[in-house]
């Protein structure tokens, strides 16, 4: 098979076709199966794994902006998947912990996600896929 030159790989397009396509399944599989949307599941996970955060590192751990996570923050809120309580260190800064509500939420869209992956996996063979989370891995790194 014939390289193709760099200029007509269009490799960002891509990878935002290919983003968006898995964002949009998994966002319905989640919503269908565990009542949350991909970016609450993100949120959860993060609470599920690390804990309690205050807004600003939920921000930074998932590149999303300030006005984007209290916003997200404020209608998981509302659906009872998190709460949120003043910092006793900070009084301007907010903690953010999971509901028992949430934390269900969170081990369905566990489930969900494994799953998912194991399907795109299977789609893509045992080489690609290595070398995919390889590539994709070294994209997101940030270069010192």
């Amino acid at each position: 098979m014939a390289r193709v030159r760099a200029v007509d790989r269009r490799l960002y397009l891509l990878v935002e076709i290919a983003a968006r396509r898995l964002h949009r399944d998994v966002d319905a599989r989640l919503n269908r199966d565990a009542g949350v949307s991909a970016s609450q599941a993100a949120v959860l996970f993060l609470l599920l794994r690390r804990g309690e955060r205050r807004l600003g590192a939920i921000g930074d751990t998932l590149a999303l902006g300030a006005p984007a996570v209290s916003g997200l923050i404020s209608r998981m809120e509302k659906a009872g998947l998190v709460t949120r309580r003043k910092d006793s260190t900070d009084k301007r800064g907010a903690l953010v912990d999971l509901s028992e509500h949430g934390r269900v939420a969170a081990e369905k869209a566990d489930a969900i996600l494994r799953a998912y992956n194991t399907e795109i996996d299977e789609r893509l063979g045992e080489e690609d896929a290595d070398a995919l989370h390889h590539a994709l891995t070294r994209l997101i790194t940030p270069e010192d």
